[in-house]
């Protein structure tokens, strides 16, 4: 976001002010630029919520990966596969 410089007129220039003041003629800025970058802080909370995200991710891996290799290494296995390419030929 960048900084707007607007001009800004006295409406009323009779109350104790010379009519040509400094004040009258220099911009005024509504918008001020930001001077650092915001930045990132992970709380304790934050890292405990992350490491709880990351085993719950694990653990389902883990599930996954265990339940498909019994189910790759039980008997049954390769003779659903043999029968199944017997049929088609």
């Amino acid at each position: 976001m960048s900084a707007m410089t607007v001009p800004l007129s006295h409406a009323h220039r009779s109350v104790d002010q010379p009519r040509e003041s400094a004040a009258s003629t220099r911009p005024c800025r509504l918008v001020e630029e930001a001077t650092a970058p915001s930045e990132w802080r992970l709380t304790d909370r934050g890292i405990a919520v992350v490491v709880v995200v990351a085993v719950m991710i694990l653990t389902a891996a883990l599930g996954v990966i265990g339940l498909t290799a019994v189910r790759v290494t039980s008997a049954d296995y390769g003779a659903d596969v043999h029968t199944s390419q017997v049929d088609q030929h």
